[in-house]
């Protein structure tokens, strides 16, 4: 029996998505022709995949099952195709990526993937890191950009770091002075949420040195937060996004937490067939990162320089 690949894809979009829409939409056939592709898969198969009533569709316990043999498959011929030369980085890959990512570097990050391969698409989902991650193992997602997890995600994933955000105390420059302690004993604590990776390393680190507050907020989204800070409803402790510009925002009062910093990493399976998308992303977050590194230092050495030469003796009159 010779197997075509359109069905296997047709599949892993429906098991992706639910719908016979959404898949359609991913593997760029119209929903009709996607019914046809799953039908087919299912009589050479010789097996029920799917569970049918007059309004919904959906996998049954032996479809299920077969989702990984399908991923397989399909790596299996990616790899093939990269090995003759012949394949082009084409199609649509779903990331997740942690809100705070959205607005800082991500942007950049998605116009190089534009730039250097037009003909693959990024359909983002926004999360948590842990809702995320857990999409990526369900293959639900094909990779997550998300705070570095607390433990191991265990041997199915590969987890790349992407750049590290220090963490800080943010407040109004008029608020309370003094250490970490002293502030927060003062001020109002609106925090970041717990269930989510950073908020968890932030309260373990203010367990660590013993500092007991009780939040009058707790939100999982950093803008949210800044802005309640901005409105002067109380101080918090986050990380510093990068490409969000916080640093230089005069309405507030920055204070970097010495040793404590929040890594920013790519969790992906190890075995996909996006691998060569997932692969593309990362390059272009690495030259995004890079560049901007080179920019800021180059900014940094232009305000310097008043500086220095406004210190320079004069030597006329």
């Amino acid at each position: 029996m010779i197997m075509a690949v359109r069905p296997l894809r047709a599949l892993l979009a429906f098991h992706r998505h639910g719908t016979i829409a959404a898949a359609a939409e991913e593997v760029h056939l119209s929903p009709a022709a996607v019914s046809v592709q799953l039908k087919l898969l299912e009589e050479q198969l010789g097996i029920p995949l799917f569970e049918r009533t007059k309004r919904s569709i959906r996998l049954t316990s032996a479809g299920y099952g077969v989702v990984p043999l399908v991923e397989k498959v399909l790596t299996a011929y990616e790899e093939l195709l990269r090995h003759s030369g012949s394949s082009s980085i084409h199609g649509r890959i779903s990331l997740g990526v942690v809100n705070n990512v959205l607005v800082g570097v991500f942007p950049a990050v998605v116009q190089r993937v534009i730039r250097d391969c037009p003909g693959m698409e990024i359909n983002v989902s926004m999360g948590t890191s842990p809702d995320l991650v857990a999409k990526v193992a369900a293959g639900l997602l094909d990779a997550a950009v998300v705070s570095q997890p607390p433990k191991s995600l265990g041997d199915e994933f590969i987890v790349h770091k992407l750049f590290d955000e220090p963490i800080a105390l943010i407040q109004l420059p008029h608020s309370a002075r003094g250490s970490l302690r002293d502030v927060l004993g003062a001020c109002p604590y609106i925090a970041l949420d717990r269930d989510t990776w950073a908020g968890r390393q932030i309260q373990n680190h203010l367990e660590r040195q013993e500092i007991d507050v009780e939040p009058i907020m707790e939100l999982n989204s950093q803008e949210a937060i800044l802005a309640a800070v901005r409105f002067g409803l109380g101080v918090t402790v986050l990380p510093l996004t990068r490409g969000a510009d916080i640093g230089h925002d005069e309405r507030l009062k920055i204070t970097r937490i010495a040793g404590l910093s929040r890594t920013i990493s790519m969790a992906e399976r190890k075995t996909h067939i996006r691998s060569n998308m997932t692969a593309q992303v990362l390059s272009s977050f690495k030259s995004v990162l890079a560049e901007s590194a080179a920019t800021g230092k180059t900014a940094a050495a232009r305000r310097a320089a008043p500086a220095k030469a406004a210190r320079r003796p004069r030597t006329g009159d």
